[in-house]
Formats: C-alpha cells, structure tokens, sequence
C-alpha cells in the first residue's frame, strides 16, 4: 500500500489516498509503471512483468544509489491479474544504467507462505536517474524503467542505520491507538515499546503494516509470516508491529489524513507498507524488506540477528 514519503509537504494527501484505495502499492504502481514492449502475439496471451515498488513515476522513488537496493517485481496477465501458477523460477534480463552502461540480471521468484509469488531484483548503482530493466517473457521483450535517487532525497531507515525511536503502543499503553492491532485477533507484538526494545540489548523485528487494510493478495500476509516464523524461532529478540493509522476507522470521516498517521510512519519516512526493519543488540539496522516478502526472504533477514 502506498502511504506518503514528504509526509508534511503539500502533496502528502494526494499520494497518500492510494492506501485509502485499500489496494496494495504494488497493484497501484503496477497499473502505471512506464513499460515498453516490443509485443507480437495474441493480446489474450500476454504477460506483463510490473514494478512492485515506488518506481518514482507514480510516487517518489525510494531507490538509492551507494547501497544495495531490492525492487520486487510482479507478473501480470492480460487480464491485469497478477499470474500466481506455472511461473518460472528466473527471469533472466539486462539492467541499463543511465550512463549506457549495463549488466546481466537475474530475478529469482519467490513466494513460499505468500498468495502471489514475486520476482526480485537485487541490485547496487551509483548512477542517480532512469534506469532500464530489459527482459524476455514467453518469448517476446519488454522493458520497464524507473527511478533511481541520491540517499538525500529519502529519509528511510537504511541498513547501517541507527533506529529511529518512535512512539509505538503497548497493550498497557494505547497512547490514542483504536484499535492497537486491525488484525481480526490483535497480535502478540504490542508488549513493548520501541524505546524500551532499543534499550535492552537485543536484536529488534519491527514490522509496520496494516494487516486490516490488506485487501490484495500482492501485499501478502507479512504479519502473518512473522508470527509463524518467530514462533520457530528462540524469543531472544524484541519483536514490534506497528500500526499505519492511529484510528483507522476515521479514515472516511476526515480530509487530513496526517492526524492520523502514527508516529511511527512520520518517523521513519515511509511512503509504503509493509516494512519490516531489523536491528542487531545494538540497535544498527541490518535488514530491511519492503512491499512484499515470502517466508524465505524473512528466514534470511531473521538469520542475520538469531
């Protein structure tokens, strides 16, 4: 879902009703990303592969050169409906930096634990501007483009990062929160603050979602993922979930959204959900996994603090 990135500046209430749209900001990104396609068959037999992220044509880009960046990508039918069976398990291509240069690609698929498989594009530049992502589907090329900005220019947490403390309520303390958890059975992670987590020397799982608003397989079932995955897992580390809305039920009764933001989402930038932000016993930021992840992809970035 996309949220806001300049959560006070003038344009925050526009780009920010495409969350008010209940749809994920995959879905949203992916029905304007700027795609050229060099197509000759059937149109009832294309497939399309589309941005999952902020591709910075629809909103910001939250890409950034000097770091290693992952953008997640989906594949469509004709229909517009994300394809979920019979994918293949790589879709090999070319990235084009904007200088001309480029390199060979290759975005694996995943998609255990979650509805709609994704394919993901790891990648390190330090060119800031248009970049083209090349590929060959069903036998046909397609290319999608998309932003890339300098670190400045977005204010998420990175990974090397210090977190951020923000204020986060606990089932003792709601501090204005209604409800403190939209999940249909309130989660187990509302037991501590994130001061307090970032105070007692363990590793720190922060998950900022909104599983009420999830309406589309492509957002997936994150809170779920982490609930199973930490159960498996020894309770060595604070793990947070927290909210997008203060009172997401006043939604539809106000035109200024940003009273009802959480604290959270001001204080970590973020124009999107889910995030999931995982910190070492010393609080430095070591993962980060945006817009969508499969179970693999947490066991990964869990593995790096257990």
């Amino acid at each position: 879902m996309v949220i806001q990135n300049s959560l006070v500046g003038i344009n925050a209430l526009s780009r920010r009703s495409f969350l008010l749209g209940v749809s994920s900001s995959a879905f949203a990104i992916a029905c304007s990303s700027q795609v050229d396609s060099t197509y000759n068959a059937p149109i009832e037999e294309l497939n399309y592969l589309r941005p999952g992220f902020a591709d910075g044509f629809v909103t910001p880009s939250t890409l950034i050169v000097g770091a290693s960046q992952r953008a997640p990508f989906f594949l469509y039918g004709s229909n517009g409906i994300p394809i979920v069976n019979q994918l293949p398990d790589v879709i090999s291509g070319e990235l084009t930096f904007p200088s001309g240069a480029n390199t060979l690609i290759a975005l694996d698929k995943y998609g255990t634990g979650i509805p709609t498989p994704y394919f993901l594009l790891e990648f390190l530049t330090s060119e800031v501007g248009l970049h083209k992502l090349s590929v060959e589907i069903n036998k046909e090329t397609q290319s999608i483009s998309f932003f890339v900005v300098d670190r400045s220019e977005v204010n998420l947490v990175q990974t090397g990062d210090e977190m951020r403390v923000a204020e986060i309520p606990t089932f003792n303390s709601r501090s204005g929160f209604n409800p403190l958890c939209t999940r249909f059975d309130p989660c187990p992670f509302h037991d501590i603050t994130l001061e307090d987590a970032l105070l007692n020397k363990r590793p720190t799982v922060l998950l900022i979602s909104t599983p009420g608003f999830c309406q589309s397989s492509i957002c997936g079932p994150s809170l779920e993922l982490l609930i199973t995955a930490v159960e498996e897992k020894p309770s060595k580390m604070n793990v947070l979930h927290a909210e997008v809305y203060t009172e997401p039920q006043k939604i539809s009764e106000t035109s200024n959204l940003q009273n009802l933001l959480s604290p959270v989402i001001l204080e970590y930038g973020m124009d999107f959900e889910p995030s999931l932000v995982i910190a070492d016993e010393n609080g430095i930021v070591v993962s980060r996994l945006d817009y969508t992840f499969d179970k693999i992809e947490l066991d990964n970035a869990l593995s790096l603090i257990s």
